[in-house]
């Protein structure tokens, strides 16, 4: 940048001041490490270097606008976000980190935006100053290529981190969260696929509805606490009786619902009896000093048939459910009509 070029670009943007570089301060920056600064050439090249004064809420990078620019943080704080002004920021800025070589490395406007978080001073060089430097010496490149993996890797950190949290969001929408099995919200999206899947290929399917006998009497004796104690153990004890390809949830309250993929109903009986048995035979635990007494369930089964749907299986497996409580509860009855 000439110093006509300098005087003009003063002139448009009084925030940017003349170079009065204190090297001491720039030896310390990363760019700078290592480098002889009072080389005869480089000191021509920092010459040719401005520094620029934000107020806070000033914008440096912007992702609307193209950037030609290296910009060091010498005071101040600035920081990071996709997005316009008022959004929540990705990161800070602090004094010695430098933003905007991505945008003159790929030559595209900037990825994030920058804002002045308070009072600032940056140090900014333009990009055909920074190949001069970089030409100049190669201490220059390595300390822009270890810059870059610093970039690279927060990057890497980030995206790891948002994986992790998009998981844990995930987990937390399918995942009920006192059984720690599948809940409706899964249920409903796996069962119906599953229920074409079966329509689609001509292949049997059952569908279980299990409720615990009693269970408000349960918890009116023993406490709520006794009741999540048994509601985990349900969920639990579930898992012997079935088989791999049998899909658990809760479906809400002590209700809980199986379905047995490629199963008719004969085979179905037998899953629904082995897991009835299981269940009455669980032992719940120990309670503030107090035995837990056992629970049964009672069972309704209703088999596929075209033209069914996830609702019109649920409403017959759960009339059969109803059938077993009426005929004396801890029992298995299937649905007459799907």
């Amino acid at each position: 940048m000439s110093k006509k070029q300098l005087e003009t670009n003063n002139n448009n943007n009084p925030a940017v001041l003349p170079v009065e570089h204190d090297k001491r301060i720039l030896s310390r920056l990363q760019l700078f490490r290592n480098v002889d600064l009072d080389h005869p050439a480089f000191d021509d090249l920092l010459m040719q270097c401005s520094y620029r004064e934000l107020e806070k809420g000033d914008s440096l990078l912007s992702i609307d606008k193209e950037n030609h620019y290296l910009y060091i943080l010498i005071s101040g704080r600035c920081r990071i976000q996709l997005g316009h002004h008022n959004e929540t920021p990705l990161a800070t800025v602090e004094p010695g980190e430098c933003v905007g070589e991505m945008s003159i490395i790929d030559s595209r406007v900037p990825s994030a935006a920058v804002y002045a978080t308070e009072s600032s001073r940056v140090l900014e060089i333009e990009q055909e100053v920074l190949w001069r430097m970089v030409s100049h010496s190669h201490k220059i490149a390595r300390n822009l290529l270890y810059i870059m993996s610093e970039r690279v890797r927060y990057s890497n950190l980030v995206i790891a981190d948002s994986i992790e949290q998009q998981r844990k969001y995930q987990q937390h929408a399918t995942i009920d969260a006192l059984t720690g099995r599948h809940n409706r919200g899964w249920m409903n999206d796996v069962f119906a696929r599953e229920i074409q899947r079966a329509e689609r290929e001509q292949t049997p399917l059952c569908l279980m509805m299990l409720d615990i006998d009693y269970f408000k009497q349960y918890n009116d004796k023993y406490g709520h606490l006794a009741g999540d104690r048994v509601l985990m153990r349900m969920g639990e004890a579930a898992d012997a009786p079935l088989r791999t390809n049998d899909l658990f949830a809760r479906y809400g309250g002590e209700e809980f619902s199986v379905l047995l993929p490629e199963t008719p109903m004969a085979q179905a009986l037998i899953v629904a009896e082995r897991l009835r048995v299981h269940i009455s035979n669980t032992d719940p635990g120990i309670l503030d000093g107090v035995q837990l007494p056992k629970v049964t369930v009672s069972i309704g089964i209703a088999e596929y048939k075209p033209g069914n749907t996830l609702e019109t299986l649920i409403a017959a497996a759960d009339m059969a459910m109803y059938r077993a409580k009426n005929n004396g509860r801890n029992c298995v009855r299937i649905a007459t009509d799907a």
